[in-house]
């Protein structure tokens, strides 16, 4: 795929689809699974609109919490891939890769349901100054899928 010229529906598209192997240990198989369905779901909430269409490196027209949540859960799939998905043997790289990626998912969990203003927003802000008290609600199915993250 190319950054350039694929949008970032495209982009999604792809990681979502991205197979399993059929080796894969349950606890990347789950945490790929449960990540890949997040990011679907962000990809697809109504405030990702304006940006689904636009090339993946075109800067976002607004970006908004669950933009930057789309981008992280995103870029926590691509460490999640650079592991052996049988995760034996883990070692150097791969096992930076793959505890980077637990890590990952935890704070996206804390960050999604961090319901009063919290480090999110905050996060949101001091990169984003156009965001100031602009936090779209992700809504009860993203709640949901964040509370079972990391099952």
């Amino acid at each position: 795929m190319d950054p350039h010229t694929n949008t970032r529906e495209q982009f999604t598209a792809h990681v979502v689809n991205k197979p399993i192997p059929n080796d894969a240990a349950p606890d990347w198989k789950n945490a790929v699974e449960k990540s890949k369905a997040l990011l679907d779901k962000l990809a697809h909430h109504p405030a990702m609109a304006p940006h689904l269409q636009q090339t993946y490196m075109t800067p976002a027209k607004s970006k908004n919490r669950v933009y930057f949540q789309w981008d992280f859960v995103g870029r926590t799939l691509g460490y999640m891939y650079m592991a052996n998905p049988t995760l034996k043997n883990l070692k150097g790289a791969e096992k930076e890769a793959w505890n980077d990626a637990i890590g990952r998912t935890v704070m996206t969990q804390q960050l999604i349901l961090d319901t009063k203003k919290g480090a999110l927003d905050m996060m949101t802000e001091l990169t984003y100054p156009d965001q100031k008290g602009r936090h779209p609600e992700f809504g009860e199915e993203i709640l949901e899928m964040a509370k079972h993250l990391t099952d």
